[in-house]
């Protein structure tokens, strides 16, 4: 595993140790303000044995971070691709989690029935480029950012769901009108948190929040920036990567 075609890395100041791809898609801010965007709400809740599905889980990223928080959380990851299967599962033994994290191979187009209606909140970092945007020469890059059916993955994702479960999407601010438009049928309660790069660029990427058979009004959040006047991380963008919780609501 350890050839040169990966490293080793830590996040959470350390907390965490994650092997991953060293050319291909590889854990960003999306990841990690996702995963302490679910952690924020998990902490707020202050629910016990929670049943969380991580929907095209990679290398496990996500799933680490949220068991890393959580004590009382049964998180299943799904992903069908084997390199990425093979990778999350050393992944959870290395961070001693195979007792929070069952990884299973499966297609989100393919879903297994013993998954329908099974889960209290879906957390998923969908692809999102088209099949017309340049193509990397890596194929697990492509993989892991193409996406056939962006209708699919929302529709499905959200069949996982009890009857008012949660489903957390990190998404392009561009892709906002599409996926209320697949959400709204099924879904509502709709929770909007942007993330702009700087003071003076628009959003680029968004934490979107539904809640299956929710009625309440939409709200926009206040939102976070990347980086400041000086091109540096913000504090509270540092915070909430360091910790891996958003501690908003």
């Amino acid at each position: 595993m350890f050839a040169k075609n990966f490293t080793v890395d830590k996040i959470l100041e350390g907390k965490i140790s994650i092997i991953q791809l060293k050319k291909g898609f590889r854990y960003g801010f999306d990841t990690v303000f996702l995963a302490a965007f679910v952690n924020g709400y998990l902490k707020k809740l202050k629910k016990k044995n929670i049943s969380l599905v991580d929907v095209g889980s990679g290398v496990g990223t996500i799933s680490l971070i949220i068991a890393y928080q959580n004590d009382k959380i049964n998180i299943t990851a799904i992903e069908n691709n084997d390199t990425y299967l093979e990778i999350a599962s050393e992944n959870i033994v290395r961070n001693n989690f195979q007792k929070k994290i069952n990884l299973i191979r499966s297609d989100i187009f393919n879903i297994d029935n013993d998954l329908i209606n099974r889960f209290d909140i879906v957390v998923t970092n969908p692809p999102f480029y088209d099949q017309k945007q340049k193509q990397s020469k890596n194929e697990l890059d492509n993989y892991a950012k193409r996406i056939i059916n962006y209708e699919g993955w929302i529709e499905n994702s959200v069949k996982l769901l009890k009857d008012k479960g949660i489903i957390f999407l990190i998404i392009p601010t561009r892709l906002l009108e599409k996926s209320l438009k697949f959400l709204t049928t099924k879904t509502g309660s709709f929770k909007i948190f942007p993330i702009w790069p700087n003071k003076k660029k628009s959003s680029k990427r968004l934490i979107l929040l539904a809640k299956k058979g929710g009625a309440s009004p939409t709200e926009l959040m206040s939102g976070v920036r990347l980086l400041n006047n000086q091109g540096k991380v913000t504090k509270k963008a540092r915070t909430y990567s360091n910790n891996g919780i958003f501690n908003f609501l």
